[in-house]
């Protein structure tokens, strides 16, 4: 077995890219971390899984991507994405090693979101934020969005809470930012 030394992880239920990992994260250190080759580590972050395995803290790379995950109880529990510089020493690392193969039982899809966690939470502001707004605010964030008057409360409300749910965009993004500052 080959291991990788000194590398930086951030466990979450979801993989976070590096780019977006925060101060107020978990980020962890590992000093010595196994590493194993597998076809494709696709379906590891796509589902939650059960594997059998001894080891309760590993990497998994296939030569183009890698990704840290940590077992508990037999279960995925918690993944990391690594850094640039770590996926691409861990990618050199496992080129010439066999793959691994392991026994395991895909359960449900985790929900991955699409969207940056900075936007998420702006995402999550505004939904707040709808149900306290003053008439006028809300007609003008409806007026921005639509460019049509808005008549009904409930209907703009509504509008607005569905489209900041499946239409997030920079125009809320913008909005928001000209709101808070």
């Amino acid at each position: 077995m080959k291991y990788y030394y000194d590398v930086t992880v951030n466990f979450d239920e979801v993989p976070i890219p590096y780019y977006e990992w925060n101060h107020s994260d978990s980020i962890e250190r590992v000093l010595k971390i196994p590493v194993i080759k597998v076809l494709d580590i696709k379906e590891f972050i796509l589902y939650h899984m059960q594997i059998e395995t001894e080891l309760k803290t590993f990497i998994l790379a296939d030569g183009i991507n890698a990704i840290a995950l940590e077992i508990i109880n037999g279960e995925v529990a918690y993944l990391s994405y690594l850094s640039y510089e770590d996926e691409n020493c861990v990618n050199e690392l496992v080129r010439n090693m066999e793959c691994t193969e392991f026994k395991i039982r895909k359960k449900e899809k985790r929900r991955i979101p699409f969207i940056l966690r900075k936007e998420a939470t702006m995402q999550r502001m505004w939904l707040a934020h709808l149900e306290e707004m003053s008439l006028e605010e809300l007609k003008y964030i409806y007026y921005e969005v639509t460019s049509k008057e808005g008549r009904s409360v409930d209907k703009m409300k509504s509008f607005l809470k569905n489209d900041i749910l499946y239409h997030f965009n920079d125009l809320y993004v913008n909005l928001y930012k000209s709101i808070v500052n």
